[in-house]
């Protein structure tokens, strides 16, 4: 029985590792687009950066700050509506959390997460759904994906109570990642252009407060130095410790809602006691897939006593 659970869990950290990897070469192949834990939400904290290990989080000694001059942003805001305080969680302690097996008098919160957004074909029929269910979900958007066109979509998430995070301006990995190095510079002036970009749409009340790196920190060597600058900025980078699949490329992304939740599924073995389950998906244009999936996800989690929370 110990043989198997151990083969169990290593399957599910291959699945996720594999959702990274898969990630990774989708981005490379994807059209550019230079042109276009009970822990309530709290005050953003100058903490030191928590590195991340291959799902979620472990922790390093390598806590490096940048020296790099780092813009001048407006972050007093939230990346809510005041409605949404009080399924709001703090996103740095649900990173310290998600690989930490749960107290048995603990609740259990799952994450909706949702990159590469925003969009005006998919993200309104995810929003859709996550109303049809009432529960809600985080979105991480790509900067320059905000335009006339899409900005009604981004307030309409935002409105309805959902949590509106950054995933880089440009989610061009050779610019982010040259040699799959950090580049503390360029993350920051991605991370500051996507800020400015929300908040010409959302106003000067709102900040995103979460990251998500594109491909993952997990994917990535070098990034101490881009953490602390983050962490300057009140901006705490998120993984994750679930996911369906959606990113793993021609071949390998699940084509059907059964191969979604079989996949789905075999990423909960990583860490099968976490009270915290944070749930990468997409709403771009082509995930129908994720979509069609979407309401067996949310109704997984209802049927298994989760709440729903957003990362703040």
């Amino acid at each position: 029985m110990r043989i198997r659970n151990i083969l169990a869990v290593l399957a599910a950290v291959a699945v996720l590792v594999g959702a990274r990897v898969a990630a990774y070469h989708w981005t490379l192949t994807r059209p550019s687009e230079k042109s276009a834990v009970q822990s309530r939400k709290k005050k953003p904290a100058q903490a030191d950066p928590e590195q991340s290990a291959i799902v979620s989080t472990a922790s390093s000694s390598s806590s490096a700050a940048s020296s790099a001059v780092l813009p001048q942003l407006i972050t007093s805001g939230t990346n809510h509506i005041p409605a949404a305080d009080g399924y709001t969680f703090n996103a740095a302690n649900v990173r310290a959390k998600m690989a930490v097996a749960a107290n048995p008098s603990e609740p259990k919160v799952v994450f909706l997460t949702f990159d590469d957004g925003v969009n005006t074909t998919m993200t309104p029929r995810v929003l859709n759904v996550l109303k049809q269910y009432g529960v809600h979900a985080t979105f991480f958007i790509v900067g320059n994906t905000i335009n006339a066109q899409t900005a009604p979509v981004l307030k309409q998430e935002y409105a309805a109570g959902h949590a509106i995070g950054t995933h880089s301006f440009t989610h061009v990995y050779s610019t982010l990642y040259p040699k799959r190095k950090a580049d503390a510079v360029a993350i920051v002036r991605e991370a500051a252009a996507s800020v400015k970009a929300l908040q010409g749409v959302l106003g000067e009340s709102y900040y995103p407060h979460v990251w998500r790196y594109p491909g993952g920190h997990m994917s990535w060597q070098n990034l101490a130095g881009a953490d602390a600058d983050l962490d300057r900025l009140h901006l705490t980078w998120m993984d994750w410790n679930a996911a369906v699949g959606d990113a793993l490329g021609k071949g390998k992304t699940p084509t059907t809602v059964a191969g979604v939740l079989k996949y789905h599924a075999a990423s909960l073995n990583a860490f099968p006691h976490s009270a915290y389950r944070v749930v990468l998906m997409h709403d771009a244009p082509d995930k129908q897939t994720t979509l069609a999936a979407l309401p067996s996800i949310i109704q997984y989690y209802k049927n298994n006593g989760y709440q729903f929370g957003i990362l703040g």
